[in-house]
């Protein structure tokens, strides 16, 4: 079984199972995590507007990127398209033909760029960065509008520009382990900090 293949069942059994969306519980958090601050934006009017704001936690960035190609682009596309299909199909691409050209070949861009990590297995920061700054362009005019606000490792997201114009809303004790570069993931009190800081910025 290829890498793709490998990453495109383990979503579909989730999926299938209804748990695919468990890797949003903070208890998820543990050390070697890659974590994924998201918002989820939409509603067929203002009245009906909903948006959610949480952090996600996965086993690597390639899994991350399983995520959002198997669960999160199906379901954005499904949505956006009006399709109504339960469950999402697991492959974006059955959505495509619904769209203008444009708009199609953007899509089918980025998953092409998806499908080259998942297939190779493995993928960088700064590949990641830029596929995911692309993800952003591509989800950004979307109903609903699916938007990666920081992502890494524990110390990493919490040091991101997003996290750092929400001091007010961080620990001074996370703050200073951050700063000085003392903070370890491994140490259970300061993952509980961590932890603590990621439920205070979820939103729905």
């Amino acid at each position: 079984m290829t890498n793709y293949e490998r990453m495109k069942k383990k979503w579909e059994r989730r999926l299938k199972f209804g748990k695919a969306g468990d890797c949003f519980d903070p208890g998820q958090l543990k050390p070697g995590k890659f974590c994924a601050h998201v918002c989820d934006c939409g509603g067929e009017s203002m009245a009906s507007l909903s948006e959610v704001e949480i952090t996600g936690y996965f086993d690597s960035r390639v899994d991350f990127l399983g995520y959002l190609r198997f669960v999160k682009i199906p379901e954005v596309l499904d949505f956006d398209t009006k399709t109504n299909r339960m469950p999402f199909p697991a492959v974006a691409d059955f959505y495509l033909e619904r769209y203008e050209t444009d708009k199609r070949n953007q899509i089918d861009l980025l998953l092409g760029k998806f499908d080259k990590y998942l297939i190779s297995g493995t993928v960088n920061n700064e590949q990641l960065s830029v596929v995911l700054d692309d993800f952003n362009a591509t989800f950004l005019s979307t109903n609903p509008e699916f938007q990666l606000l920081a992502w890494g490792n524990v110390a990493e997201t919490l040091t991101s520009a997003y996290f750092k114009e929400s001091e007010e809303e961080i620990s001074s004790e996370l703050i200073e382990l951050l700063d000085s570069g003392s903070f370890d993931e491994n140490n259970e009190s300061h993952l509980d900090l961590a932890r603590s800081c990621f439920e205070a910025h979820f939103s729905a």
